[in-house]
């Protein structure tokens, strides 16, 4: 793997310290974080005091009732914050997914979040 390659790879990893997994992490965020939705998703957003910003999923069983479909929606919630976490500010983000998500196309459901990053990030830039 030459250096462009290497530095490509890692520009848009998402490591450990950009996912949250705690669940008092997650009832601070829902208690006094900032809400934004559209037809797909729902997010909670509050300003953290690290210089980057962090993600946590919320895909619900009750909602979603195939777990193939759970793990697609995470994959593309993960995939579309890899890519945009250099343009949002230093908070910490919750994402759900309401029931259209499960029958909505690919194409539909990364311009509902990229649309989604862009109300956070002018929404809440500090």
């Amino acid at each position: 793997m030459n250096a462009a390659s290497r530095l490509h790879a890692t520009r848009f990893t998402l490591p450990a310290i950009r996912r949250m997994r705690r669940p008092a992490e997650f009832k601070r965020i829902y208690a006094s974080g900032r809400r934004f939705s559209n037809e797909f998703f729902t997010a909670n957003a509050q300003v953290n005091d690290l210089t980057w910003a962090r993600l946590g999923m919320s895909i619900a069983a009750r909602i979603l009732r195939r777990a193939v479909d759970r793990n697609r929606i995470r994959r593309l919630i993960r995939e579309s914050f890899r890519m945009h976490q250099q343009q949002l500010p230093s908070l910490d983000i919750v994402i759900g997914a309401r029931a259209a998500a499960g029958t909505a196309d690919r194409v539909r459901l990364r311009a509902a979040l990229e649309s989604l990053w862009q109300k956070i990030a002018n929404s809440c830039a500090v």
